[in-house]
């Protein structure tokens, strides 16, 4: 192997994740057998059509029917194929059937990723400021425009309350507001309407700048939190390379064990353990900001009509 030099293919990792992001949320919607028929569609989907297209070339379902019957060995899948896909078509809308042909299907992945990214900001709207604001916000983008007294009558949230919210949202920039004037029959001045909408291009890139600011923060506590116990973390790392090494030639584990207890005092452990659980929750943390940074870049790559730039 001389002279022979690897790289990642970056390219298709981002491919897999996306197709991962639709798969899993297919499979949390449904169950396993319908991420499984997604999976395999996507697979068809790139023998004919571009892995970054924003739609596929038609994927013949007949086609689709014989690769999970021959080659996945579900046979519950192969007996409700059909009912299966009817309920990704009606449900999720990230495959269609092609009007001039019944028996042809394409997968819609700019229709795919703009439902997961209206879901992602659904549930942030949820976690910061509750149920009654996510219902709101997907209240006014399913309208696309409404004034304040038709998201009070068709919200089911009290007035004082859905006030409240609506304007908490429009502060945070989740929601947007448009003056409109209507001129009137008589000489009286205009009448004056404002108009909620949710301007989804604009919300998504003010989530995802504080996505990076959120990950930023994290990144610098994670470290900081490192620095100041640095001395304690080199010194576990140290006891548990010479245990591994007593391990190796054989030494009794409760031995070990009982060296290792009188090496750490107990006030140390405890701090080592708050540490370490403290960073573990960080890093969780990162990885679920990080998927979120990495949707809405999918986002904005397929509603970008003039600049492609894939996801890095």
């Amino acid at each position: 192997d001389k002279g022979i030099y690897w790289r990642i293919n970056f390219d298709r990792f981002h491919q897999d994740a996306r197709d991962d992001l639709m798969i899993s949320a297919i499979e949390r919607r449904f169950d396993p057998n319908a991420a499984q028929l997604t999976g395999e569609l996507l697979r068809l989907m790139y023998l004919r059509t571009d892995a970054w297209a924003s739609q596929s070339n038609a994927v013949p379902v007949v086609e689709l029917r014989d690769v999970l019957t021959k080659l996945s060995g579900n046979a519950y899948l192969a007996q409700y194929f059909d009912q299966y896909l009817k309920i990704i078509e009606e449900s999720t809308g990230f495959v269609t059937r092609l009007e001039s042909s019944s028996g042809m299907i394409e997968v819609n992945i700019t229709k795919a990723i703009h439902i997961l990214t209206c879901n992602a900001i659904d549930n942030i709207v949820d976690q910061r400021f509750g149920a009654k604001a996510a219902r709101i916000i997907r209240l006014v983008r399913a309208k696309k425009y409404m004034e304040q007294d038709q998201i009070q009558q068709l919200a089911m949230i009290p007035d004082k309350e859905v006030k409240h919210l609506t304007y908490k949202l429009l502060q945070e920039n989740f929601l947007q507001m448009q003056e409109l004037r209507k001129p009137t029959v008589s000489s009286g001045p205009n009448k004056t309407y404002f108009l909620f909408h949710v301007d989804l291009n604009q919300v998504a890139r003010m989530v995802l700048d504080t996505c990076y600011k959120a990950l930023g923060n994290s990144l610098t506590r994670r470290n900081y939190e490192k620095n100041e116990n640095s001395r304690l973390i080199e010194k576990k790392e140290r006891i548990e390379a010479i245990a591994e090494s007593m391990r190796e030639q054989g030494t009794d584990a409760q031995q070990i064990q009982e060296l290792v207890d009188d090496w750490l005092t107990p006030p140390e452990r405890s701090l080592l353990e708050s540490v370490e659980a403290m960073i573990k929750k960080m890093n969780l943390a990162e990885l679920q900001v990080d998927d979120t940074i990495f949707l809405l870049q999918l986002f904005t790559y397929y509603q970008s009509a003039s600049i492609r730039i894939k996801p890095k």
